[in-house]
């Protein structure tokens, strides 16, 4: 049947070492019907085999967070890119990576003149642990085109089997330009190239689409990490038994709201919880006390819950909340917060705040998901960093915990959301954990993704 089309044969976070291996058969199978990009395995499979290793251009998203001594403290962006080096490495080609790290706009303004940004943003950070966890020694080159890479191009071994990792691509402005001549220099350095960097893929730059769009599109193609994005976040074509849901959560109305109009779309339910769905209850004339409201987004609201029901979708707002008097500077006892029903016509008292979403909202939330057979879940449902406000969000982790233990499709995406996970330890859970924060949304909200559209159909 359709339901089990987009089951993940392989979750990412099984692959820890270059050894394990992945091969075409793990790559996510499409729906029928459903186009499926060029990706990594085509790309080697189309390579002629004469004239000893190819060159293969990743670009990569490896612009991972650090501490002052510039020890990487979270390496889950280097691992997403494994799969597809140790393809090309396993096909006894090179792989020459491409990243960027950061915004150096003091190094492209040309302002930087100790040399402080360009030191605290090189991806020469990156060699160490990618080396360990390649089991290659990653060479490094200070620069992203020029003749200095252009000679440790060509000093690549014919046999294949090597790593180099160029330098921040963006600290040229060339790179956010998406500048042609830049993207000449790039694509001058592969025979092939590969966009395994899913982060990056909303954005149109010289890495991302100036490059692919300059060689035969046979040598282009989506990675393992992209493919999988693409197959679990595309929910453009489905099969007719399918449910969709998703729980969008966080603070800002403003900014998700482009993605809630397109999962309207895309979703036939929609749950909205943590600080944005404020601004919904008072849309529906419902008191939220000191509760975040961005007022100006209010008629917007009205006007989303209007066009939802139009289309005959179901949007699911909070029904009570556990407030306070003022946003908590550490843990708090439950006992001395207060929680509300909010009903058009009451509410959160004056002077109260809410901060989470209450215990009826939970039972709410997960009888209207239990029926779901894709769920994707985007920002918290309250502050749960601090105790007792994380009782709303670690519902909800349950809630997905329980509809994929029954066969659904679960994706978690957007960085809250992930460091939630992480804190309920509940990483292993779902189905899914993308790694995008404004890809995922875009491409949610039934947006083409310009690094994905840069490749073609197979």
């Amino acid at each position: 049947s359709n339901l089990t089309v987009h089951r993940p044969i392989l979750k990412l976070k099984t692959i820890n070492t270059i050894n394990s291996t992945f091969t075409m058969d793990n790559m996510p199978q499409t729906a029928p019907g459903q186009a499926r990009k060029r990706n990594i395995f085509d790309v080697l499979d189309a390579l002629s085999s004469d004239g000893g290793a190819k060159n293969i251009l990743v670009r990569v998203d490896f612009n991972v967070p650090m501490n002052a001594d510039f020890d990487i403290t979270d390496d889950s962006r280097i691992r997403g890119a494994l799969p597809s080096i140790q393809a090309i490495l396993k096909a006894k080609h090179n792989a020459i990576l491409m990243s960027h790290m950061g915004r150096p706009k003091l190094v492209q303004k040309g302002e930087d003149a100790d040399g402080s940004q360009r030191k605290a943003m090189s991806l020469q950070h990156v060699q160490k642990r990618l080396s360990e966890l390649t089991g290659v020694e990653v060479q490094f080159v200070d620069d992203c085109i020029g003749d200095k890479v252009k000679s440790a191009v060509a000093a690549l071994p014919k046999e294949g089997g090597a790593i180099l990792l160029l330098e921040n691509l963006r600290f040229y402005k060339q790179e956010e330009k998406n500048d042609a001549e830049f993207a000449q220099s790039l694509a001058s350095l592969g025979d092939a190239y590969i966009n395994d960097a899913f982060g990056t893929c909303h954005r149109a730059h010289a890495s991302v689409s100036g490059v692919p769009a300059l060689l035969p599109k046979e040598e282009c193609g989506v990675g393992c990490l992209v493919a999988k994005e693409v197959a679990f976040l595309d929910f453009t074509s489905l099969g007719e038994n399918e449910v969709v849901a998703a729980v969008i959560g966080g603070s800002k109305v403003s900014t998700k709201l482009p993605v809630i109009k397109g999962l309207l779309n895309q979703v036939h339910i929609l749950v909205l919880g943590g600080g944005l769905s404020y601004t919904f209850a008072k849309a529906q004339g419902v008191s939220i006390g000191n509760s975040l409201c961005e007022e100006e987004m209010v008629e917007t609201a009205k006007e989303l819950l209007k066009e939802a029901a139009a289309k005959g979708k179901k949007i699911v707002l909070p029904v009570d909340a556990v407030c306070s008097k003022e946003f908590p500077k550490g843990p708090m006892k439950l006992e001395d917060t207060k929680t509300f029903d909010l009903v058009p016509g009451g509410g959160v008292e004056d002077g109260y705040m809410g901060l989470d979403v209450g215990p009826k909202t939970s039972a709410l939330f997960n009888e209207t998901l239990s029926s779901a057979t894709k769920i994707v879940f985007n920002g918290p449902m309250g502050v749960f960093e601090v105790q007792p406000f994380d009782i709303g969000t670690k519902a909800m982790v349950d809630t997905l915990e329980a509809v994929t233990k029954k066969g659904a499709i679960s994706v978690v995406g957007g960085g809250d959301s992930v460091a939630a996970l992480e804190q309920f330890q509940k990483m292993d859970v779902v189905s899914y954990v993308s790694t995008g924060g404004g890809a995922t949304l875009e491409l949610l909200a039934g947006d083409v993704l310009p690094g994905v559209a840069a490749i073609s159909d197979f």
